[in-house]
């Protein structure tokens, strides 16, 4: 963490240094990264009718825009748009209930431009419209509750995931692949997503590769650059071969050097992007 005081004009907002405070006092015993992560959830919980983005609350984190977001993820499981706007539509849903605004009023409070906009989000979380919902008074996945980072978490983490690595040497490896460079916006960054198209036209070629050491494939990815507003990255889905002589069409060859790595393990399911 960088502890140099910022020149006046560069200050986050008040609310912000309040924020980042609460962060610095939250169960000491819990890794700083985390509990500044819960800050920010908490921070998203009082502020959800305002305009705020990845930027501030990367602030109150006091982490980087691209660091920040990964852990947000790897802690909550879901990308910080995503999450914003689940708790938005959640703090609509209950409005529907308990005030009488309209749809329309409460759709732009939950920062939709429009009713069909809100009620197309509103129904991919619940199931069903703004207005089925205020007639029946219930919907599917209602509340979506924030997460809470608490000992209990921390217990589960610390018992499904290996704290000592094991250390395994790897050859270099000659890949061949299909590579594509992408630009998003900070808020849009979403491996998964973004890698899913990349590796479904990769997957439909696969067959044209020769020479292949066996059938598992990789994705291999990286950050170019990070601006205050873009993430410039690579994708790279590829398989390793024996030598660069059958390359197809179109695709490109790498050379991953022999590498030194640590090894932990995770007991439970899911699937990692790193």
């Amino acid at each position: 963490m960088n502890n140099r005081a910022m020149p006046a004009n560069l200050q986050p907002p008040a609310k912000l240094q309040t924020a980042k405070l609460q962060a610095e006092k939250l169960q000491p015993s819990i890794p700083l990264s985390i509990t500044r992560i819960q800050s920010t959830i908490d921070y998203i919980e009082d502020h959800l009718q305002e305009e705020f983005g990845i930027k501030d609350l990367a602030q109150v984190a006091d982490m980087s825009q691209w660091h920040f977001q990964r852990v947000f993820r790897a802690t909550v499981g879901e990308t910080v748009k995503n999450y914003i706007r689940s708790r938005r539509l959640s703090h609509a849903a209950t409005a529907l209930l308990a005030s009488h605004l309209n749809i329309l009023e409460i759709a732009l409070e939950a920062g939709f431009d429009s009713n069909e906009a809100f009620t197309r989000a509103f129904r991919a979380q619940f199931a069903t419209t703004p207005r089925e919902f205020r007639q029946q008074k219930q919907a599917f996945g209602f509340p979506k509750m924030k997460p809470q980072i608490c000992q209990t978490y921390l217990e589960h983490l610390h018992a499904n995931v290996g704290l000592e690595p094991r250390i395994e040497q790897s050859p270099a490896l000659r890949l061949v692949g299909v590579k594509a460079d992408i630009t998003v916006p900070h808020e849009a960054f979403d491996l998964q997503q973004l890698a899913a198209p990349v590796w479904q036209a990769f997957s439909a070629r696969l067959a044209e590769i020769g020479r292949r050491v066996d059938g598992n494939a990789c994705l291999l990815c990286d950050i170019v650059s990070s601006s205050e507003r873009h993430i410039r990255m690579f994708v790279l889905p590829c398989v390793e071969v024996k030598d660069f002589s059958d390359v197809p069409e179109g695709m490109i060859t790498a050379v991953r050097p022999q590498l030194r790595n640590a090894i932990f393990s995770h007991a439970g399911s899911g699937v990692a992007w790193e």
